[in-house]
């Protein structure tokens, strides 16, 4: 399952899409909506506070609510769509990287179903937590190295479309 990093590289990626094209926007980054993606995208791992980790909030149905938090804070559509996005995109990571203990794969269907699902891909490598582990830092880097290698240059182009010069079409 991805580290924090490669889940916010996954809700920057969302956000700067919710974003839309204006040529030279200054600083895409800080933009709120891309802030607040970033957010969402790495928030399901809150569950691991309560011994509940790729449950309920690597879920479709945390999804959702998520958006509708959003909504409700915002009143604006782009956003509850962009932070329901950018939170799917959390499970839909993990569901598509290694996992090291079960129950393997995320409930992803909740509330209607408590089902794991697991992609059996291994696209991402498994963040280890057992700093003991003498791999531990060896294999955390590869992993997160990994994750900017896959995510990195999505993010890479879309900062440089908001970033570059208008062309005479965009004047």
């Amino acid at each position: 399952m991805p580290s924090p990093l490669g889940h916010a590289l996954g809700g920057i990626t969302v956000g700067l899409l919710a974003l839309g094209h204006r040529p030279r926007r200054a600083a895409p980054l800080i933009a709120p909506i891309v802030l607040a993606c970033m957010v969402a995208a790495a928030a399901p791992d809150i569950d691991f506070l309560w011994n509940r980790h790729s449950m309920e909030t690597h879920s479709v149905g945390a999804s959702l609510l998520a958006g509708a938090t959003a909504w409700a804070a915002t009143r604006q559509w782009r956003w509850a769509v962009a932070v329901t996005v950018a939170w799917a995109t959390h499970p839909l990571l993990d569901w598509l990287g290694s996992d090291d203990g079960p129950p393997l794969g995320v409930v992803a269907l909740w509330p209607w179903s408590h089902e794991y699902y697991f992609g059996h891909l291994y696209v991402f490598d498994s963040i280890g937590r057992n700093m003991r582990d003498p791999n531990f830092w060896p294999s955390n880097l590869r992993a997160v190295v990994k994750e900017l290698v896959l995510l990195g240059p999505g993010v890479a182009s879309l900062l440089w479309w908001h970033t570059r010069p208008p062309r005479q079409t965009d004047r």
